[in-house]
C-alpha cells in the first residue's frame, strides 16, 4: 500500500496540476474564480431541470427515476471519454517505460494509474449531482441519510464506467497487438465510438417505440420501478438512487458490492494482462516517404502567408490522432448525432398533426425572427469554442513553441492564421448543425442562412477570446498530445466560458418583454459583431507581447 501511495501522489504532481510552478498565488485563485463562475449557468440548467420534472414523478411514485437518469447521463459521458483517457495514462505515458523497470507490481501501477483516473472525474460528477441534491432537499420529505449517501455516491459513481473502459482497453492491448501502436488505437477507437454513439442512440430509441405499453405499465407501477430499465447498462444506479431517495441502506451496500466486486475484476485483469500488453506499446508509426523533384517544387511554392500557415496547422491536426479526434472528428459529427434521432424517429408519433402546418404557424410569429436570432448567436459560442483548436494553438506547439520565434512571420499574422483555423472548423459544425436541421424542420431556407452568419459572428467571437486565453497560459510541458487538450486549464475555461454564454443568451431572451424582443436581438447582433471585430484585432496585438514572454 505503502508504494501504491507514493506513485500515486508522484502521478497526480506531474500530471494534474491546473497551474505551473511559476503561476502567482492571485492568478491561480482568479482562474478557480473564474471555472466558478462559468460552472454557474450549467449547474443553473441541471437545478431548474429537476425541480420542474420532479413534483410530475413523485406524483407516480418515481421521484427516484430523475436522480437515476442524471446518474446514468454521469456514467455514459464517463465511459465514452475515458476511453480516451485510459489508454492514455496507462499504455502511452511517457512515464511507462521508467515504472516498468521499477519493482512494482501490475496492481500498484494500475490501482495509481486508475485512483488519478477516479480524481479526474469528481468535478465532472459533481457538478451534476449537487443541483439534482439541491433540487431534492428544496423538494423536501428527504429521509435523513440523504446528505451522506449522497456523497458516497458521487465518491464511488466515477468507478464502475471507469472500470468498464479499462478492462475494455487491457483486453484490446494484450490480445490485439495491432492497437499497440498509439495512433492506431486513437484513429480506431475514435471511430468506434461515433459508431458507438449512434448505435447507442439507435438502440434507445427502438426500445422507447417498442416497448411503450411496458414502459407505461413500469411508469404507473409506482415504486420507482423506471429505475430497472438502467441495470442493462449501469445495475449500480438503480441502487445508488433509491438509497439516496429513500434512505435505503440495503440499497447502498448493494451498490457498494457491486463496485468491490468490480474493482476486483479489474485488478485481477490487471495482474494476468496488463505487463504483457504494456511491453512495446505506444510506438507511433512513420511513412518515410521521398517528395520527388516536382512535388517538392510544388510544396516549396510561394503564397499568402496566413493561409499556407493555417494550412500547414491543419495538417498537423489531421495527422495527429489524438488532435483529430479532439479538435475535428467529434466537433463536425456532434450536430448530426444530436439531430440523428428526430431523423430517424420523423415518422413516428407524427400522425396527430401536421408538422408543416405547424413550422408555418411558428414562422408568422412576429417573434419567431428574434428567437432566431439569439439562438443562432448561442450555439455559435457552442460550436466556436467546442473544437478547441484557438484554445490550445499554443499549447499544441509545446517543446517545439520556439519555432514560432524564428519564422519568418509576425507573431500576430501566426496568431490570426491559428485563430481563423478555429473560426473555419467551428463554420463547418454549424453548417452540418443547419443542414441537419432542414432534414427534418423544413422551416425557410432564409432562417438556416440567418443561422449560419448570426452563428459565424459568435464562433469568430469564441475563437478569439479562447486563443487569448490560450497566449495568457499556454500549456507547453506535456507529455503526449493528448495532454495539450483534454489536460489544459485554459482550454477547459475556454469551453465553458462558451456553454456558458451559449445558455444565458438562450434563457435571457425568453425574459425580454415582447415589445422589446426584436429590438433586443438585433441590439445583441450588434453588439456581437463589435465585440468580435474587438477580440479579433486585439488577439493579433495581444499575440506580439504575449509571445516575447515565452
Amino acid at each position: 500500500m505503502r508504494k501504491y501511495f507514493s506513485l500515486t501522489k508522484t502521478l497526480l504532481k506531474s500530471g494534474y496540476q491546473v497551474t505551473d510552478a511559476k503561476s502567482k498565488k492571485w492568478f491561480k485563485v482568479f482562474l478557480y474564480l473564474l471555472l466558478a463562475v462559468c460552472f454557474l449557468p450549467l449547474l443553473g440548467v441541471i437545478y431548474f431541470a429537476v425541480e420542474a420534472a420532479l413534483p410530475a414523478y413523485a406524483r407516480m411514485d418515481q421521484s427516484a427515476t430523475v436522480l437515476g437518469s442524471l446518474l446514468f447521463l454521469s456514467c455514459i459521458i464517463i465511459f465514452i471519454f475515458s476511453l480516451f483517457l485510459i489508454p492514455s495514462i496507462f499504455y502511452f505515458s511517457s512515464d511507462l517505460d521508467t515504472l516498468l523497470a521499477l519493482p512494482l507490481k501490475s496492481n500498484q501501477i494500475i490501482g495509481a494509474k486508475f485512483t488519478v483516473c477516479v480524481l479526474y472525474e469528481y468535478l465532472f460528477s459533481a457538478s451534476i449531482l449537487i443541483p439534482a441534491y439541491l433540487a431534492y432537499w428544496n423538494y423536501g420529505d428527504m429521509p435523513v441519510m440523504f446528505l451522506p449517501f449522497g456523497i458516497i455516491t458521487i465518491l464511488l459513481l466515477p468507478i464502475f464506467p471507469l472500470v468498464l473502459s479499462t478492462l475494455f482497453t487491457i483486453v484490446l492491448m494484450r490480445f490485439v497487438p495491432f492497437f499497440q501502436n498509439r495512433d492506431r488505437f486513437n484513429l480506431v477507437t475514435s471511430i468506434l465510438l461515433v459508431a458507438l454513439g449512434l448505435g447507442f442512440s439507435i438502440f434507445m430509441n427502438s426500445q422507447g417505440t417498442q416497448d411503450e405499453s411496458a414502459m407505461l405499465k413500469a411508469l404507473f407501477a409506482g415504486g420507482n420501478s423506471l429505475l430497472d430499465v438502467f441495470i442493462k447498462f449501469f445495475p449500480i444506479i438503480p441502487y445508488f438512487a433509491k438509497a439516496i431517495v429513500e434512505g435505503s441502506v440495503p440499497d447502498l451496500f448493494l451498490a457498494i458490492g457491486i463496485t468491490i466486486i468490480a474493482l476486483a475484476v479489474l485488478m485481477s485483469a490487471g495482474k494476468l494482462l496488463y505487463f504483457k500488453g504494456a511491453i512495446g506499446s505506444g510506438e507511433s508509426s512513420a511513412s518515410h516517404k521521398e517528395l520527388s523533384e516536382r512535388k517538392l517544387s510544388k510544396a516549396s511554392r510561394k503564397g499568402n502567408k496566413i493561409w499556407t500557415y493555417l494550412k500547414k496547422d491543419f495538417k498537423v491536426i489531421w495527422r495527429t490522432p489524438a488532435y483529430f479526434t479532439n479538435c475535428l472528428l467529434m466537433v463536425v459529427l456532434f450536430p448530426v448525432m444530436v439531430l440523428a434521432m428526430p431523423l430517424l424517429s420523423q415518422g413516428e408519433g407524427m400522425e396527430a398533426f401536421d408538422l408543416g402546418i405547424l413550422i408555418q404557424t411558428i414562422e408568422r410569429s412576429d417573434e419567431f425572427l428574434a428567437y432566431v436570432i439569439f439562438f443562432s448567436l448561442a450555439l455559435g459560442f457552442l460550436f466556436g469554442t467546442f473544437n478547441q483548436i484557438a484554445a490550445t494553438a499554443i499549447s499544441r506547439e509545446g517543446a517545439q513553441y520556439s519555432v514560432m520565434k524564428y519564422l519568418p512571420m509576425s507573431y500576430r499574422d501566426q496568431i490570426h492564421a491559428k485563430l481563423l483555423l478555429g473560426v473555419l472548423v467551428g463554420l463547418i459544425a454549424d453548417i452540418a448543425m443547419a443542414l441537419s436541421a432542414m432534414l427534418f424542420l423544413p422551416f425557410s431556407w432564409y432562417y438556416y442562412l440567418i443561422f449560419c452568419g448570426c452563428s459565424a459572428i459568435t464562433t469568430l467571437l469564441g475563437n478569439s477570446y479562447s486563443i487569448m486565453l490560450d497566449l495568457a497560459k499556454p500549456k507547453l510541458v506535456w507529455e503526449q498530445e493528448a495532454a495539450a487538450v483534454k489536460q489544459n486549464l485554459g482550454s477547459f475555461i475556454a469551453v465553458m466560458i462558451g456553454m456558458a454564454l451559449c445558455i444565458v443568451l438562450i434563457v435571457v431572451c425568453f425574459f425580454i418583454p415582447q415589445a422589446w424582443l426584436m429590438v433586443s436581438a438585433f441590439g445583441a447582433l450588434a453588439a456581437m459583431c463589435i465585440l468580435a471585430l474587438l477580440f479579433y484585432f486585439l488577439a493579433g496585438k495581444y499575440a506580439e507581447r504575449a509571445m516575447r514572454k515565452l
